[in-house]
């Protein structure tokens, strides 16, 4: 594969800071990019605005679909938070799940009788995170009762499973026992009698000191499985594999240092995650069955990794050629190639006077190599990443007003 190149690169700024973006989503139907603005705890307002890179008047490149006020019903947030942001083109509505709970719709264009903004749903122990299943058939969401839960396209619960330490049982991960120094022989040539297929050390599933203890979830590509990543007894990190049932199939290995990013391969090989160490950062991969299945680890130098307190994100596009990183100040790209990975493109973010936060990034669910970066204040486009033409840098600034 040739380096990933820019054809074109658009940064679009937002001036009006009132609201921060919180969350984006593609429309497909249209090529646009829905922005989520807000809540924040200055302003509990959620504002949904359509943004069209490419019209014949600055006024048309920001359109409002719908703006509403969004108190947390949960009393320990400071203030909500959108966990999900999905845009349903055959029916031109937007899904939105809080984590105070609620489940909202949009819809932009409502039939007689409905509402433009309705709440269909809601849970009380308040939601940690959610995901829609390829075929927008089935929504899985996790909440903070350490339960998983099931929602068809019309928002009724079809299953739920509840996470519970006996869950480990269900795959049979051997421990040796090397880890323990009263299991391990100490005499002479110890070193050379030793069994090279076991393993000195045998992970316990430490947490790694920078956890956040979030959640997230994560489909195959063909919608047959979800993953869940999820803190365990506040004791380690363990990612555990639903059928489309809700029927448990398997949990991971122990693994010291397991953060919360995860992301299911869409071709269904490999789950990705990220494992912190104390001298470098790793991007690990998990088999369904819940083994690991390789690694490689990040480029930073050891002030790079001393100065990282920030959890990274990872995400697979459409056609899992690509695997974005997400820093708090730059995105690398990583493709695969003869079973090694190489680091293909590196977008870097210049701070700002409050620092930048990178809040995700957003592959276009049908062009494979379309990607959207956004910061709290600014959306960076590139249309085409394969291409060897020198890039070229559109920006713009954009009120909310």
């Amino acid at each position: 594969m040739r380096n990933l190149k820019n054809t074109g690169q658009t940064l679009l700024q937002f001036s009006n800071n009132a609201l921060p973006l919180t969350a984006s989503a593609w429309d497909a139907s249209t090529d646009s990019l829905i922005c989520a603005f807000g809540p924040s705890e200055s302003a509990a307002v959620i504002e949904l605005k359509r943004l069209r890179e490419y019209t014949e008047t600055p006024e048309q490149r920001l359109e409002i679909i719908a703006s509403w006020n969004a108190p947390c019903p949960i009393p320990t947030l400071p203030c909500d938070a959108i966990l999900d942001l999905h845009h349903f083109s055959d029916s031109s509505t937007l899904c939105l799940i809080l984590a105070g709970g609620d489940i909202v719709i949009v819809r932009e264009e409502p039939l007689l009788g409905e509402d433009p903004i309705e709440i269909v749903g809601s849970v009380d122990a308040g939601i940690s995170a959610a995901a829609w299943s390829p075929d927008e058939e089935l929504l899985a969401l996790t909440t903070h009762a350490n339960t998983l839960l099931y929602m068809t396209r019309e928002f009724e619960n079809i299953a739920s499973a509840s996470f519970t330490s006996d869950d480990v049982k269900v795959s049979s991960h051997v421990s040796v026992g090397w880890g323990k120094s009263e299991t391990q022989f100490k005499g002479k040539r110890a070193k050379a009698l030793r069994d090279p297929t076991i393993p000195e050390y045998v992970d316990e599933g430490i947490l790694s000191p920078f956890d956040n203890h979030s959640a997230s979830v994560s489909w195959r590509g063909d919608g047959a499985y979800v993953a869940i990543n999820t803190v365990e007894r506040e004791k380690r990190r363990m990612i555990r594999v639903y059928s489309r049932e809700g029927l448990l199939e398997s949990v991971s290995e122990p693994l010291d240092g397991l953060e919360g990013a995860l992301s299911w391969r869409p071709a269904g090989n490999i789950l990705a995650g990220i494992q912190r160490l104390k001298d470098r950062i790793d991007i690990v991969f998990f088999e369904r069955n819940g083994l690991r299945h390789g690694q490689f680890s990040l480029r930073m130098t050891s002030e790079e990794l001393d100065s990282l307190t920030m959890p990274l994100k990872l995400d697979w596009n459409i056609d899992s050629s690509a695997l974005s990183v997400c820093y708090p100040d730059k995105v690398q790209l990583w493709t695969m190639g003869n079973y090694h990975y190489y680091l293909k493109q590196e977008v870097g973010f210049p701070r700002m006077q409050h620092g930048t936060i990178v809040t995700n990034t957003y592959w276009h669910p049908e062009k494979p190599l379309r990607l959207a970066l956004a910061t709290l204040g600014r959306i960076f486009i590139y249309p085409q990443l394969f291409h060897s033409s020198k890039p070229r840098l559109t920006v713009r600034t954009l009120t909310r007003d």
